[in-house]
C-alpha cells in the first residue's frame, strides 16, 4: 500500500507544479531585465578606435635596423642553425616516399553506409567442363634454378610477321589482340581477306555448302559449354607494350598432354557481395589464382581421394610460352590470374578451350559467303576499314591497383599438363582471392584480418574425362567378309598413335582377327606446320594387345524367330594387354566417341593443310570464318557490328 504522505505530495505536484514553473520563469526574466537596465555601457568612442588603429598601423610599418634585429636575436640566445649544411646533407640522402605513406588508404564513406567491414561471400565456378588434348608446341626450358636459359642473339632464328605478332601478343596478355578490340589478330584478318579475295566455288554450289558445314563443325569443336546471353560491350584495353625486353631465350618444341578445364564465374554476384561486405561501390575481388583438384578412376571403377593439381609444374609450362594462341573470348571476360594462356600448337589443334557462352556471336557462327563478289559490298566503308575496326587506345587504391572488369560473367580456364595416358579423371576448381581485410582494424568482430588470402567454395566435379593412351585402339565394326574370304572374324580397328617427342598424332584403320596383335608398322603421311607438305614415314602402330574374342556384324534375324534382312550388330572385341588384363572395345561406344572423332578429323585436316604455313591453332576454319565475316559485310562505314 502506498505511503499517504507521498500520495499527498504527488497530488500537490500535479495540481500546482505547472504554476510554480511558470512563476519561477517569470521571476528570472524580470531579474535579467533589471540587470540589463542598471549595468553601465562600455566607455568607448569612435575617436578612440581610430587612434588605436593608426597606432597599430604605424607599428607594423616601422622599419627596424638589421643590426638591432641581430642584437635582439643574440640577446635571446638564438644562434645560426647552419641551414646550408642541413640542406647539403639532405641532398646527398634522397628521401623515401614509402616512409611518409599512410598506414591505411583513405576511406570515403558512402551516403547511408557504415565503415564496419565484413568478409565478402565468395561464389563457386559453374558450367565446369574438362576435355583432353595433345599436341606439340615450343617452350622456353628452365635451368636447375628455375630460370630461362639465355640464347646467343646471333643464333636466334629470324621470325616471320605472323610469329612476331604472336610473340607480341604473349608479352601483353591483357591487351587487345592485333587489329580489333574483340581480339582478332592482324594475321587472321589478312588470312580472312585473302580467303575472300581468292576465287573458289560459287557460294550456292554444293561444294561451298559442304565446306561451310565443315568449318562450322571445326569451330564448334573449339567451344566448351552452351551458348548464353551476350556479355555486353567489350572493354577497351591499353595497347601499350611492356617496357621490359625479354630474351632471347632458348626454345625447344616437344609434345605435351593436357586436360583443358573451363568454367564460368558469376563476377557480378562477386561484386555485389564485395559491395555488401566492404561498403564501397569501387570494391572488386582481387583474384589470386584458381586452385584445381582431381580424382583418378581405378580399374575397379572406384575414385581416388581428391588431390591437388601441381600449379607450379603447370605454370612452368604455361608461363614460359614464347608464342600464345589467339583468344575467341573478349578481353573483359578474362582475368589473367584465372585463365591459363593457350600455347600456339605446331602439331594438333586446340579443342574445347573457350566457353561458348562468352564468345561473341559473330565468332561462334560461320557466316554465309556473299554471292557474286570478291569481298562483299559491306567490307569496305569510308577508307580501307571502318573507323570502328581499331580499338581505342576511381576509388581507394586497394580497389584499383589490380586487374578488374565490369563483365557479369567471366571465364576460368586451367590446363593440366601433369595428366597420365590411359587414365580417367574428374576435376573441380576453387577461386582464391586476396583478403581485402588483411591487417585492417575497421572490421566487424570475428572477421579474419590475418589471412592473406580467402578461398571460395569448390565447384561441382566435371564429368569423367579420359586421356587416351599414346597408342589407342578403337573398334569400328566387323570387316566385310566377301566371297572367298579366308576368315570371318576380322575386326576393323582405328588406331591412333601420338608421338611425345613432337606431339604429332597419326591415325590408321587396319583389320585384325583372333589371335593377332593389333597394330603393326605402316607407312603413314606425317603432317607438318611449316608449309612443306606432308611427309611419308613408317610408324609403328603396335598396341601390344591381342584380339582374343569378337562378336557383332551381320546377324540373321532367324535367331530371333523373325524373317527379313540381317541385323547389323555393333562389333564388340576383347583384347588382352601385356599385363594380362582384358579390355573391351565396343563399336557402339568407340564410333561416336568425340575424342576419337576429333583426333581422326584433326589428323586429316593437318595432312591437308601441310602445304600451308600454320598461322593459328584453331585450324583453317577459323581464319576462313574471319574472311567470311568480312566478306558478308561485318565491317561497315561506321565500324564494327
Amino acid at each position: 500500500m502506498a505511503n499517504a504522505q507521498v500520495e499527498k505530495l504527488k497530488a500537490l505536484g500535479l495540481r500546482h507544479g505547472e504554476k510554480a514553473v511558470v512563476g519561477l520563469s517569470a521571476a528570472l526574466c524580470l531579474l535579467f531585465l533589471v540587470f540589463a537596465v542598471i549595468k553601465p555601457t562600455i566607455p568607448l568612442t569612435p575617436e578612440e578606435v581610430a587612434s588605436a588603429a593608426k597606432a597599430a598601423d604605424a607599428n607594423l610599418n616601422r622599419r627596424q635596423d638589421s643590426d638591432d634585429i641581430l642584437k635582439r636575436l643574440e640577446d635571446e640566445g638564438i644562434k645560426n642553425p647552419g641551414f646550408e649544411k642541413v640542406v647539403d646533407a639532405q641532398a646527398k640522402q634522397a628521401l623515401d616516399a614509402n616512409a611518409f605513406k599512410v598506414a591505411r588508404p583513405w576511406v570515403t564513406p558512402e551516403p547511408g553506409a557504415g565503415l564496419i567491414r565484413d568478409t565478402p561471400v565468395l561464389v563457386a565456378v559453374t558450367d565446369l567442363t574438362a576435355y583432353p588434348g595433345r599436341g606439340g608446341f615450343a617452350i622456353m626450358p628452365l635451368d636447375d634454378e628455375g630460370k630461362r636459359i639465355a640464347e646467343d642473339p646471333a643464333e636466334a632464328k629470324k621470325e616471320d610477321t605472323a610469329t612476331t605478332a604472336r610473340r607480341r601478343r604473349k608479352r601483353r596478355r591483357s591487351a587487345m589482340g592485333g587489329m580489333s578490340s574483340g581480339g582478332m589478330s592482324g594475321a587472321m584478318m589478312m588470312s580472312g581477306m585473302m580467303g575472300g579475295m581468292m576465287g573458289g566455288p560459287p557460294p550456292d554450289s554444293p561444294e561451298a555448302k559442304k565446306e561451310m558445314e565443315r568449318k562450322a563443325r571445326e569451330l564448334q569443336r573449339k567451344l566448351a559449354g552452351k551458348a548464353g546471353a551476350e556479355t555486353g560491350k567489350e572493354k577497351k584495353k591499353d595497347e601499350s607494350e611492356d617496357a621490359t625486353q625479354e630474351g632471347p631465350f632458348k626454345e625447344e618444341t616437344k609434345g605435351f598432354r593436357w586436360v583443358a578445364i573451363t568454367g564460368v564465374l558469376d563476377h557480378k554476384k562477386m561484386r555485389d557481395n564485395y559491395l555488401a561486405a566492404l561498403k564501397s561501390s569501387a570494391a572488386q575481388p582481387n583474384y589470386k589464382q584458381l586452385n584445381v583438384e582431381r580424382q583418378s578412376r581405378g580399374r575397379d571403377g572406384s575414385w581416388s581421394d581428391w588431390e591437388e593439381v601441381d600449379i607450379a609444374k603447370n605454370h612452368a609450362i604455361s608461363y614460359n610460352l614464347p608464342e600464345e594462341e589467339e583468344e575467341l573470348t573478349p578481353d573483359d571476360v578474362r582475368i589473367d590470374a584465372l585463365v591459363d594462356p593457350l600455347p600456339f600448337l605446331k602439331a594438333g589443334y586446340l579443342e574445347k578451350v573457350h566457353v561458348v557462352s562468352l564468345v561473341p556471336k559473330e565468332k561462334r557462327e560461320i557466316p554465309k559467303a556473299p554471292a557474286g563478289g570478291m569481298m562483299g559490298s559491306g567490307m569496305m566503308g569510308s577508307g580501307m576499314m571502318g573507323s570502328g575496326m581499331m580499338g581505342g587506345a576511381a576509388g581507394p587504391e586497394e580497389f584499383t591497383n589490380f586487374q578488374k572488369t565490369e563483365a557479369d560473367k567471366i571465364m576460368v580456364r586451367s590446363l593440366d599438363f601433369t595428366v597420365e595416358p590411359d587414365t580417367t579423371y574428374r576435376f573441380r576448381v576453387q577461386v582464391v582471392v586476396f583478403n581485402p581485410n588483411y591487417n585492417r582494424e575497421d572490421v566487424s568482430p570475428g572477421v579474419d584480418t590475418k589471412a592473406v588470402e580467402l578461398k571460395g567454395p569448390w565447384s561441382e566435379p566435371t564429368e569423367p574425362v579420359t586421356m587416351p593412351a599414346d597408342v589407342t585402339v578403337y573398334a569400328m565394326g566387323k570387316a566385310p567378309a566377301g566371297q572367298g574370304a579366308r576368315r570371318n572374324d576380322m575386326v576393323q580397328f582405328q588406331i591412333t598413335r601420338w608421338n611425345p617427342k613432337d606431339g604429332v598424332t597419326v591415325v590408321r584403320q587396319l583389320d585384325y582377327g583372333l589371335g593377332q596383335i593389333v597394330g603393326e608398322p605402316k607407312t603413314t603421311q606425317i603432317p607438318t606446320s611449316e608449309g612443306t607438305g606432308a611427309k611419308s614415314s613408317t610408324i609403328d602402330y603396335n598396341s601390344r594387345q591381342i584380339l582374343i574374342d569378337e562378336t557383332g556384324g551381320n546377324q540373321p534375324v532367324s535367331q530371333l524367330g523373325a524373317v527379313g534382312a540381317p541385323l547389323d550388330v555393333p562389333a564388340v572385341s576383347l583384347l588382352v594387354r601385356p599385363d594380362g588384363s582384358v579390355v573391351v572395345r565396343n563399336e557402339a561406344n568407340d564410333r561416336p566417341d568425340p575424342v576419337r572423332k576429333d583426333m581422326a578429323e584433326s589428323y586429316a585436316r593437318e595432312v591437308k593443310e601441310s602445304t600451308k604455313r600454320r598461322e593459328n591453332s584453331q585450324g583453317s576454319g577459323y581464319g576462313a570464318m574471319m574472311g567470311g565475316m568480312m566478306g558478308s559485310g561485318m565491317m561497315g562505314s561506321g565500324g564494327r557490328r
